[in-house]
């Protein structure tokens, strides 16, 4: 009988699995909604004070909610690595300021190391409804995250560049690592 049990751990395990897979593949094609709030960049990585090539995707989807009129201000959120000069959610400020964005709409969050962080950091400056610019495989965790601080956050999402197949495995073992608490 024992065995028979122990055999079937493993089922509620793989619709985990199973689940957070078909989110993470869906989760950034949500409608959005223009609603004023604050926009939440998650942070990607700078190099010397300029965004890579993704964050500076994100950046450029926030510069466009902001000049719409979708949302207000725009939160950047992101630390740095030992030996960095630059915080991600710093470059991320300067970036949009030198696009226009006027420094009253802007916050720098530049102490969070991951997502996790990015969200649990920010909300002291989150004002309004709540819009997460991301990539498109990173929506679904950073929404589930955002929802485990108590937020409701619209997604406003950018294609993922690189290697999806590497993209997903690295957001569904992130995603998985938060849901059984080995990762915040």
């Amino acid at each position: 009988m024992r065995l028979r049990v122990l055999a079937l751990l493993p089922i509620p395990f793989l619709i985990v699995v199973l689940a957070d897979l078909l989110g993470i593949m869906t989760g950034g094609h949500a409608r959005l909604d223009c609603n004023g709030g604050t926009a939440l960049v998650m942070g990607a990585a700078q190099y010397d004070g300029r965004p890579s090539p993704a964050f500076e995707r994100r950046l450029e989807r926030a510069l466009e909610l902001h000049q719409s009129g979708c949302v207000s201000h725009i939160v950047v959120s992101g630390g740095n690595r030992d030996g960095d000069r630059f915080s991600e959610g710093g470059t991320g400020v300067g970036w949009l300021a030198e696009r226009g964005v006027p420094l009253s709409d802007l916050t720098a969050e530049e102490h969070a190391a991951s997502s996790w962080q990015n969200v649990a950091f920010s909300l002291p400056h989150l004002q309004g409804d709540l819009t997460i610019v991301t990539d498109d495989l990173h929506a679904y965790r950073s929404s589930w995250v955002a929802s485990r601080h108590g937020l409701h956050a619209q997604l406003a999402t950018v294609p993922a560049g690189g290697s999806r197949i590497i993209y997903l495995s690295r957001e569904l073992a992130g995603l998985i690592g938060y849901q059984f608490g080995l990762a915040r």
